[in-house]
C-alpha cells in the first residue's frame, strides 16, 4: 500500500466497526494510514456491526459500486476468500459483485486481488498468511525489505486494541502473517469464482468460534448473483 501510495492516489474502505477494541480501531486505522502516506480524505468507514457484514450485503455492494465509479481504480485489494472470518469472505464477495454490476461507471475493468489473513488447514490448526492452492490463480509476491518489516512492526504497535491478537502473530515462526519474510503474497481473483462452494474441504474456521455457517453465506451469494 505504501508503494502504491507513492505512485498515485489510494483509497481505503473499512466495512465493519471491528470487534475487539472496536471503538478505538477507526482512530488507530487513521493513524496507521498517516504513517503509510494515505491522505485522510481518502479514508472511508462504514462502521457496520462486526461479524454481521453478510446481513448488509446489498448495502455494501451499492456503496462499493459508487466508490469504484467515483475513484475509477485500476486495482482493488480485498481479504482472501478462505473461511477464516465470514466478514473477510463477505468483503471479497461484495467487491466481486460490485465490480460485476452493469451500473458500474468505469473506463476500464478494475482487477481484483486477494491477500491472505488466516484460515483453517488440515486438522484444527490455523494457517496464517498463506493462500489456498488454486492452479487457476498463481500466487505473486511483493518483495519485502528490512525497512518494510520494521514498518509493519511499527504499524502493529499502533493497533494497541489488537495487541492480544497481533503480537502473538508477530511471534509465530517469525510472524508470517505480519512480516512475510519471503515477500507479501497476493494474487488476482479468478473471474467467475464460485462463492456458493466452500473455499476448502471441511468446515471453515469461523464455524468453530461463531454461530455463522457457510450455508447461509452460500445462499446469500447465490441470491445476490442471480
Amino acid at each position: 500500500m505504501r508503494r502504491l501510495a507513492r505512485r498515485g492516489p489510494v483509497a481505503v474502505l473499512w466495512l465493519s466497526q471491528g470487534g475487539l477494541g472496536g471503538p478505538r480501531r477507526p482512530a488507530e486505522s487513521v493513524r496507521s494510514m498517516d504513517i503509510i502516506g494515505v491522505p485522510r480524505r481518502n479514508l472511508f468507514f462504514l462502521r457496520l456491526p462486526d461479524n454481521r457484514l453478510l446481513d448488509y450485503l446489498p448495502e455494501i455492494v451499492e456503496r462499493l459500486r459508487r466508490l469504484f465509479s467515483r475513484w475509477q481504480p485500476a486495482s482493488v485489494f480485498v481479504p482472501a476468500f478462505e473461511g477464516g472470518h465470514q466478514d473477510h469472505d463477505t468483503a471479497q464477495l461484495a467487491a466481486a459483485l460490485a465490480l460485476a454490476r452493469p451500473g458500474l461507471q468505469s473506463r476500464r475493468q478494475p482487477r481484483l486481488y486477494e491477500f491472505p489473513l488466516y484460515r483453517r488447514r488440515a486438522g484444527r490448526l490455523l494457517a496464517v498468511g498463506s493462500l489456498l492452492e488454486d492452479p487457476a490463480a498463481p500466487v505473486q509476491q511483493t518483495p519485502v525489505e528490512l525497512r518494510d518489516r520494521l514498518l509493519k512492526q511499527k504499524l502493529a504497535r499502533v493497533y494497541a486494541s489488537q495487541r492480544l491478537i497481533v503480537y502473538p502473530l508477530l511471534a509465530i515462526k517469525g510472524g508470517p502473517m505480519m512480516l512475510h519474510p519471503r515477500g507479501e503474497p497476493y494474487r488476482e481473483v479468478p473471474p467467475g469464482r464460485d462463492y456458493t462452494a466452500p473455499p476448502h474441504p471441511g468446515r471453515p474456521a469461523y464455524e468453530y468460534y461463531t454461530r455463522r455457517r457457510f450455508g447461509r453465506f452460500a445462499a446469500r451469494a447465490r441470491a445476490a448473483s442471480s
